[in-house]
């Protein structure tokens, strides 16, 4: 019986990423409105954050500026994210992604330049998030700079076909557990 009960809740799981990614490319434009509010949000707690982190780690002079310009910076953009999607402008949200853009271009460098103020005064600091975040903003402001238009699209529509494929193979695998746990 146990067997059954999870072998139900792990059909209706799967049909829910199904149903899920059909949705999501059935009607894209609202996806990216709340992809846009959840990003926002991410912005604002990476925001605060950042206020918070400039005390931990006791910058001084140009790192603690460029730390606060940061954390003030992706506040700001949060705070915009999550007010573009519900403008009437629809240029907003084009003209947001790229001030996005430039913020996580900045964020790079700030992360660069506290990874080698942190070498220099704490070298046995293992920096690998430092260096990992950097490259992340790095590679998701090209990517965005090329055409956020075409960019946006084409996430969307491969966020909807992996959802759909997550929940078909979710669906399958359950069921080839269950004959198998039989």
């Amino acid at each position: 019986m146990k067997n059954v009960f999870r072998l139900i809740c792990n059909i209706l799981l799967g049909t829910a990423f199904a149903v899920l990614g059909i949705l999501i490319l059935a009607n894209k434009d609202s996806f990216i409105k709340i992809a846009m509010v959840g990003a926002g949000v991410v912005a604002v707690i990476e925001g605060l954050s950042g206020f918070f982190n400039v005390g931990k780690w006791q910058f001084e002079g140009a790192t603690k500026v460029l730390s606060v310009v940061r954390a003030s910076l992706m506040l700001l953009l949060g705070l915009l994210a999550v007010y573009a999607p519900f403008s009437t402008a629809t240029f907003l949200v084009t003209t947001y992604v790229y001030i996005f853009a430039v913020g996580l271009l900045f964020s790079a460098v700030v992360d660069i330049q506290n990874l080698v103020v942190l070498r220099r005064i704490a070298p046995d600091l293992p920096v690998v998030n430092l260096i990992w975040d950097a490259l992340i903003d790095f590679v998701l402001a090209v990517i965005l700079f090329v055409n956020p238009t075409i960019v946006m699209g084409v996430a969307v529509t491969v966020i909807g076909v992996v959802a759909i494929i997550i929940g078909l193979v979710y669906v399958i695998y359950s069921v080839k557990l269950y004959r198998f746990e039989k």
